[in-house]
């Protein structure tokens, strides 16, 4: 079998896939730069008190762009014209399981 190159996504769905990496990927960068200069700033503090109730508030805003990006996946990763959830464990599709709307410019 033969493996044909496959067209990219959609306008809507790569603008919808940037935005989840971006919100996703993003608070995890800042979540992990948040607790590198924690760990830097208390160099002598043992790693389960880096975190206290002084400076806990610091993770909202990573956390909420964890939330957001996972908000975002379940709310608009879906096909454009149906508004069926698109499978999230692989590649998206060459069309709509349910409609069978290409989702892939060729």
């Amino acid at each position: 079998m033969i493996a044909r190159p496959r067209g990219k996504p959609i306008h809507y769905l790569q603008n919808v896939k940037s935005w989840i990496w971006l919100l996703i990927a993003g608070g995890a960068c800042i979540f992990i730069g948040f607790i590198v200069g924690l760990a830097l700033l208390n160099p002598d503090a043992p790693a389960n008190e880096l975190i206290t109730w002084w400076n806990g508030w610091l993770l909202i805003i990573p956390v909420g762009m964890m939330a957001a990006g996972v908000y975002t996946s379940a709310r608009w990763w879906r096909c454009p014209k149906c508004g069926w959830p698109l499978p999230t464990r692989g590649a998206i599709p060459e069309s709509c399981p349910r409609c069978s709307t290409t989702l892939r410019d060729i």
